[in-house]
């Protein structure tokens, strides 16, 4: 899975979780530690977000690159603390134009394109935004039931 397409079903899976618990969203924590043998671990302040987001991509390195990739494309802000060997960034919240490029691929040839261009995700005509959370994140939200 490239770094986009990671980063695409990431934002999705933080627009879902945007969506149902929008108030916890500024306590939201993501660390990633670089380990002795040059691997990069990942954690988060809860389990359940830790497992989530391990399930989306199996490297602790692609969700790196595929957060900082959001980050510097403005479709998510959140405050990083960076020291020697360690990142960690809170308050993980969706920007206006994060939420428009999901939500304009509902409304327009123009926003599929967007979407599809912007993480290599391809989006049906006709789709809906929970149909493509769906799509690439049933798996996940249904074992969170």
């Amino acid at each position: 899975m490239t770094i986009k397409e990671t980063s695409g079903k990431i934002l999705l899976y933080f627009y879902q979780l945007q969506r149902a618990a929008p108030s916890s969203m500024q306590y939201r924590q993501l660390a990633f530690v670089d380990k002795p043998n040059g691997k990069v671990g990942m954690t988060t302040d809860k389990k359940w977000l830790t497992k989530d987001l391990l399930e989306i991509s199996r490297s602790s390195a692609d969700a790196l690159n595929a957060f900082m990739y959001l980050r510097a494309k403005r479709f998510i802000d959140s405050t990083e603390r960076a020291s020697v060997g360690k990142r960690i960034y809170v308050g993980i919240q969706l920007t206006g134009l994060g939420i428009d490029i999901i939500e304009s691929l509902e409304h327009s040839s123009g926003g599929r394109q967007a979407f599809s261009a912007g993480f290599n995700i391809d989006v049906a005509s006709g789709a809906t935004i929970d149909d493509l959370i769906k799509s690439h994140l049933g798996q996940i939200l249904d074992s969170d039931s």
